[in-house]
């Protein structure tokens, strides 16, 4: 049960920082800049209220939808007739190539049955010790702060998130790779809408833009850094049962031969830049909301201790906080690590009564989904307790959506939970978090979302 003392102050209504959408979809020549900056920004009010909206973009046909049923009918019951889009695997063709997040068909499926195993819940919860002994690992970093020190949240977050990787399934990296992963995945992905721009535009892949060169280098930096781990592993007589132990002694099922190693570079980038980013980000605006509404931090910090008292957190006691998983869920509600998703239509079609040609772009905008008039009450206000188990179990299964639906829902989201919630009941329960009043963060799309300008907040370790 959730933890609640009459002591405690009732929760003070937050609005946390959000965009401001455009009252119609904008013409190409304002769309673009805007893009660029923030895909965000282009999204028009519509998709915070109406089911969907055809428009054209470039001569691209374009749908958003934001209704959970025809979600459902475009992710799960017509998955077949909507592929992935071409811009994504543009996107990220240098960095993951055709690994499980970009592949199609047999291809994709035999990756996600090679790695799948890894992602059992059961196996899951043996990680748990991991994750909070990271977070102590924080906590003791800023241990040597003084009271109300500013700590640099999204930095802190994505280097705890990185070291639960490494340690749980990527063993064997040097510090120095380690670091020039963070460090390239943050480039690569900070100028990523202009490659986004340029796909939606049709322009060839070849053609230079001003982020070109940036993404280019981070990931040769990205391949080169796994390549040295590949190689070292690759010469110990065991492969070892992390990921990359089991991607090594992986055979295709109809050659029997291994994974390439181009491939198997693909997929663990595909866990290093989905995995730890997605799950810091989460745990950044997390973390923001709770040093916005102190009430809620104080319920969260009852809870741990009633359910684990100054006991590491440990497996017994993820499900046991209910109200830290409310809090996350809210959060990611919220500010989803991934806001936008995009499929194409492999042959015309109709959905939602709109006529679709071949390749049409379905454009499913979870950031909007989340915040939809239609489906949420008072839905830009911070409210954990739209998350009870009673609550959210009327809810669709495509209305609440952090890590997508159907097949190929994220194969690390049981992961990415399990882990967050273990992070935020070690720190909330050994540090509090304070605004500056000052910093109002706007979330930015860059694949993942992040807040412009970073996240600090006051820390005092308790």
């Amino acid at each position: 049960m959730p933890i609640a003392s009459a002591t405690m102050p009732p929760p003070v209504r937050l609005v946390p920082p959000t965009v401001e959408a455009p009252p119609q979809p904008l013409p190409l020549w304002r769309f673009l800049p805007r893009f660029v900056r923030n895909p965000l920004l282009s999204l028009p009010v519509q998709v915070y209220n109406a089911p969907a909206l055809a428009v054209a973009h470039a001569g691209r046909a374009t749908i958003w939808i934001s209704a959970p049923d025809l979600i459902e009918e475009v992710l799960l019951t017509r998955a077949d007739e909507f592929g992935k889009s071409p811009i994504e695997k543009r996107v990220f063709d240098l960095s993951l190539g055709d690994g499980i997040l970009t592949s199609e068909g047999a291809l994709w499926r035999w990756q996600r049955r090679v790695m799948a195993p890894l992602f059992r819940p059961s196996e899951i919860m043996g990680y748990v010790p991991a994750m909070s002994q990271v977070a102590e690992e924080t906590l003791g970093r800023w241990r040597s702060s003084e009271a109300g020190a500013v700590q640099a949240i999204d930095a802190e977050m994505t280097e705890a998130t990185f070291a639960v990787i490494a340690r749980t399934m990527l063993i064997g990296g040097e510090p120095a790779e380690g670091e020039a992963i963070k460090q390239a995945t943050h480039l690569y992905l900070e100028r990523v809408s202009w490659e986004v721009a340029y796909g939606l535009l049709r322009f060839p892949a070849w053609l230079w833009n001003p982020a070109k060169g940036q993404m280019r280098r981070a990931a040769a930096q990205l391949r080169g850094a796994v390549d040295a781990i590949v190689t070292r592993r690759s010469a110990e007589p065991e492969p070892g049962h992390d990921l990359l132990g089991r991607l090594l002694a992986a055979r295709d099922p109809d050659t029997g031969e291994p994974m390439p190693r181009p491939r198997l570079i693909n997929n663990l980038l595909t866990l290093l830049e989905a995995g730890h980013e997605t799950t810091a980000k989460a745990l950044t605006w997390t973390l923001y909301l709770l040093a916005r509404a102190p009430e809620w931090q104080a319920r969260v910090r009852a809870e741990v201790e009633a359910v684990a008292g100054r006991a590491p957190i440990a497996a017994e006691h993820i499900a046991k906080l209910q109200l830290t998983q409310q809090v996350l869920k809210e959060a990611l509600r919220l500010y989803p690590p991934a806001p936008v998703m995009v499929r194409q239509a492999r042959s015309a079609t109709t959905v939602g009564g709109h006529a679709l040609p071949a390749e049409a772009m379905v454009v499913i905008p979870i950031y909007a989904i989340h915040r939809h008039r239609a489906l949420w009450e008072d839905p830009d206000a911070f409210d954990p307790d739209r998350f009870t188990p009673e609550r959210e179990a009327r809810m669709p299964r495509t209305q609440f959506m952090p890590f997508g639906a159907g097949p190929r829902i994220c194969i690390g989201a049981s992961f990415a939970m399990i882990e967050a919630t273990a992070i935020l009941a070690t720190l909330v329960r050994g540090a509090s978090f304070a605004w500056d009043g000052k910093h109002l963060p706007e979330p930015v799309s860059r694949v993942t979302l992040r807040p412009k300008g970073g996240m600090p907040l006051l820390v005092t370790v308790l």
